[in-house]
Formats: C-alpha cells, structure tokens, sequence
C-alpha cells in the first residue's frame, strides 16, 4: 500500500484558499504527511498585479515573491492554530502556473490538492478548461476541492466517505485509499455501485424466464453479494454498501449531496478504453460533486 509523505496544495490567494489548505492540512493530519504550499508567479502577471508598473521587471517580481513569503506565512500560521503536529511549508516557483505545479508534483510524487473552479469562472489560472487539464496531465493522486462547500478550519473533518465502485482495479484503488483514511479517523465508508444495464431484447428475457425488472433485481443481487465478497476480501469493516440502477455520473453526484466529506473514485472504470487518461464518469463527478473529490490512480 502506498505511503504518502507530502501533501502539496496549489494556492494562488482567493477567497476560499484557506478553507482548502485546512481541508488538505486535515488530510496531511490524518494520515502523518507533510504539506507543502505551493505558488507560482505566473510571468508578466504579477509584475502588474504588485504595483510594478514602471519599475525594473526584477524589482517587481522581488516584491511579487515577497508578498507571496508573507501570505503563504499567514497560512502556515492559521494551520498551526488547529493542526499543531502537521509541518507545513512553502514552495515557490516562476513561470506557467499549472506547468509548474505538475513539473513539481510529478518530481515529489506526493498527494495533490487543486481548488475545484469549474463552477466558478473568474478565478485567474484555475479556469474549468485548467482544472481538466491538470486532471489529464497529473500522474498523482488528487483531490479537487470546492472551497466555498467546506466549514471553517477548525470544523474541518473527514468522517464520512462516499465510494463508488464498478471492480476496475482503479476503483479498488480508491476504496484503498478511503479504507486508509476511514482507518485512521474512524470514518465511516458508504460503497456504491451504480447498475446501468442495457436495454436487453424481450426475446432473450423470454428466454431465461424473467422481465426487464426481475433482470435488474437479479443483477442488483448479484452484485450486491460481489461488493461484499470484495470489501470482505480486503478486510475494510464496517462498511454500508449499496446497488443502484441508472446513470453512474447523476447517482453518484445526487448521493454527494448528503454531507458526504468525500466522494474517492478511480482515475477511469473499466468500461473505459485504456487510451483514454481520464473517465467521463470522473470527470463529471469532480465538475458537479457537492463534496471534496479524491481521484485515485494507484494505492
């Protein structure tokens, strides 16, 4: 099983940052990580945004950079008033933002936390096109996390963990990855796994005896009995499991919404070509879930 050293959070100063690094110091907590805040002065922005207009573009980005010291020292000092054992530092960098982070989270191969904007469009570098493409690009495990969703620092917690899972090796990554977190916060899991049946011709139903319903019930029993032999087989305890049938994206984000404190799917399931980087399932979940979302590659 995977050990995580570091946590490494983007921050790039807007009104919820702070409620996402709590939300990544929280996990960094939970499992004995480290965290590193990470801000890149994105070339001829910031130069204007520090007032160095008319000034040598060294000067600007000295004062550029020693704002970003000061901000991310303001962080590091709120963190420390609720997660007293976590070490927190920063890094800071120069040139394309996302380009960047992925250069450094590729080299430290830790856990990434990204603000999820896709709902919001006015953030500077996370745009919803930016935030698709770090999910495609990542090589790291991650989470998005929609600040504006999450309670102050201090209330941050992680006791209830959404899981859906259609048996990829993927998705049994990610019950890993919840198992490690529930395990050492004594969360609770809820499994999911979403049925999408094809419509079946009503000649080979008559066939093998059965209507479209009594087929679905069938297969929602068969794997129900699959999902407990899978959890029973990796010895998680403790945990609810649940079939549904219809579209995996829209059962999976309706279920988000019941104050869950994260919802950990696979990178992609196993319906998904091997070509493809990212799911479409995942990567609706990320774009509409209520809760904070961890996409697993490996664990």
């Amino acid at each position: 099983m995977a050990e995580i050293k570091n946590v490494i959070v983007y921050v790039d100063f807007n009104e919820y940052e702070i409620k996402i690094i709590g939300y990544a110091t929280k996990i960094a907590e939970i499992l004995g990580s480290e965290v590193t805040l990470m801000h890149v002065l994105h070339t001829g922005y910031d130069y204007f945004e520090v007032g160095g207009f008319g000034k040598s573009i060294e000067v600007a980005y000295e004062r550029a950079i020693a704002h970003a010291r000061l901000v991310m020292d303001d962080y590091i000092n709120e963190m420390a008033k609720v997660f007293k054992n976590v070490k927190i530092r920063k890094k800071l960098a120069m040139g394309h933002p996302l380009d960047e982070f992925i250069n450094y989270a590729h080299l430290s191969n830790g856990l990434v936390v990204l603000p999820n904007h896709i709902r919001r469009k006015n953030i500077r570098f996370l745009s919803p096109g930016v935030t698709h493409k770090a999910l495609r690009k990542l090589n790291n495990n991650m989470i998005f996390v929609d600040g504006e969703v999450l309670p102050r620092i201090d209330k941050i917690d992680i006791k209830k963990i959404l899981v859906p899972v259609d048996f990829s090796d993927y998705s049994i990554s990610a019950l890993k990855f919840a198992a490690e977190i529930a395990g050492r916060n004594d969360a609770r899991i809820h499994v999911v796994n979403v049925i999408h049946p094809p419509r079946v011709p009503r000649e080979l139903l008559e066939e093998i005896g059965l209507n479209y319903k009594e087929f679905v019930t069938v297969l929602e029993q068969e794997t129900g009995e699959k999902l407990k032999e899978l959890i029973k087989e990796l010895g998680i305890k403790g945990v609810k499991t649940e079939v549904i049938e219809g579209a995996p994206p829209e059962v999976i984000v309706e279920l988000s919404k019941d104050k869950f404190d994260m919802v950990a799917v696979g990178i992609k399931g196993k319906s998904k070509s091997e070509k493809l980087l990212v799911g479409n399932v995942t990567e609706q979940v990320v774009e509409f879930s209520h809760a904070p979302v961890a996409v697993i590659r490996s664990f």
